[in-house]
């Protein structure tokens, strides 16, 4: 046996040693990063939510009105109340 064919072994297993100690390294910083890119999303995610409260609240004025002016002679009860019924706006 030569010295090349004894070191082969040893340098997979230095090989291998060495990507599982950067993979673990790469999950240790994404892990550590982990809670300040959630709180930074969770506001975000808090006015896209409230932007959407304000949309829908537009919107049902926008077709209870609608209701109104083009149907004067029928009466409709609100769009609020078929939501919570679970029937569609028409």
């Amino acid at each position: 046996m030569t010295g090349v064919e004894s070191s082969q072994p040893t340098a997979l297993f230095g090989a291998l040693a060495l990507f599982f100690v950067m993979a673990a390294g790469v999950v240790l910083v994404l892990w550590i990063a982990l809670p300040f890119s959630v709180f930074g999303v969770k506001s975000r995610i808090k006015e896209v939510q409230e932007e959407l409260e304000k949309t829908n609240r537009l919107l049902e004025r926008l077709l209870e009105r609608d209701a109104r002016t083009h149907h004067p002679h029928e009466k409709k009860e609100p769009v609020a109340d078929r939501r919570q019924e679970g029937r569609p706006l028409e």
